[in-house]
């Protein structure tokens, strides 16, 4: 049976489980360890499961959500926690040529830049989905401060936004906001109390929030959308900056559809509102 050859003194260095810990954190745990080709197997199986579940539209799915995101969060502990493993089994490795401070640095730096680009700036285009918290009350009772919603960013690329869409778009003024679409190109629209009529016949609409006494705001004068044009409002109709006072929004500012809330947490974790669906299909 043969047994590891341990490296010799001249070439050989001493890994330390607080620093593989620091290093794993830190993005660089497992070149810290001496194993750069597990930081790139790493790498690659974590674009794997996103792009697949991007690809898939599994992301945007409330039952697929929940278990596609336990895998990321396991991905990504993992080159935090075997790299502790591997220095408190094997202290004593080889030198690298890549061990260095500055690679270190170097690969924090791209790696930390990747990371921003995929995830978070680019995530609605890379991954077709993004994550939106309401700060407001102006969408009450479906949704409340505190819940933050999955919006899928490539719903509209096929398909043109309907009516009651709860979408995410950006002003002018690069203001995001979340409101439900009343109104569609060529719609003529008018509201008197609490009833929207919309091309001559009222609209039910049981989401709303109960009008609250002796405030105004609820009305709309007739108006016709053009050919780009949609009419936005908030379900809270008496707390709700939406086209009543911006006018109507067009399709190039919308971000996409609000599919259902992810977390919740309104004076505490809201169980109960996970996985609720915003939309119909």
């Amino acid at each position: 049976m043969s047994s590891a050859v341990e490296p010799s003194e001249a070439n050989s260095r001493r890994l330390h489980p607080v620093l593989a810990f620091f290093a794993g954190v830190l993005g660089f745990g497992y070149v810290y360890a001496g194993k750069i080709k597990l930081a790139f197997a790493y790498i690659a199986t974590l674009a794997f499961v996103l792009l697949v579940a991007a690809w898939t539209r599994w992301i945007v799915d409330p039952l697929a959500w929940y278990p596609i995101m336990l895998v990321v969060v396991a991905i990504v502990l993992v080159p935090i926690v075997h790299p502790v493993v591997i220095a408190w089994g094997r202290p004593t490795v080889v030198r690298n040529r890549y061990n260095r401070w500055w690679f270190y640095l170097l690969w924090v730096v791209g790696f930390a830049a990747v990371s921003e680009t995929v995830s978070v700036t680019n995530r609605a285009t890379t991954l077709g989905y993004d994550i939106f918290r309401l700060p407001s009350g102006s969408m009450e009772p479906t949704l409340v401060p505190g819940d933050w919603i999955v919006v899928d960013s490539w719903r509209y690329f096929s398909v043109p936004p309907a009516f009651a869409d709860v979408v995410v778009y950006r002003s002018d003024d690069e203001i995001t906001y979340l409101k439900r679409i009343v109104g569609l190109p060529g719609d003529t629209l008018e509201m008197s109390g609490r009833v929207l009529v919309r091309n001559g016949s009222p609209v039910d609409e049981p989401y709303i929030h109960e009008p609250l006494p002796g405030l105004p705001g609820r009305g709309i004068a007739p108006v016709t959308l053009g050919p780009d044009e949609y009419f936005v409002l908030g379900d809270n109709r008496d707390n709700s900056q939406d086209s009543r006072y911006t006018g109507p929004i067009r399709g190039a500012e919308i971000v996409g559809r609000g599919e259902f809330i992810a977390l919740s947490f309104s004076g505490g974790v809201q169980w109960g509102r996970f996985r609720t669906r915003l939309a119909a299909d």
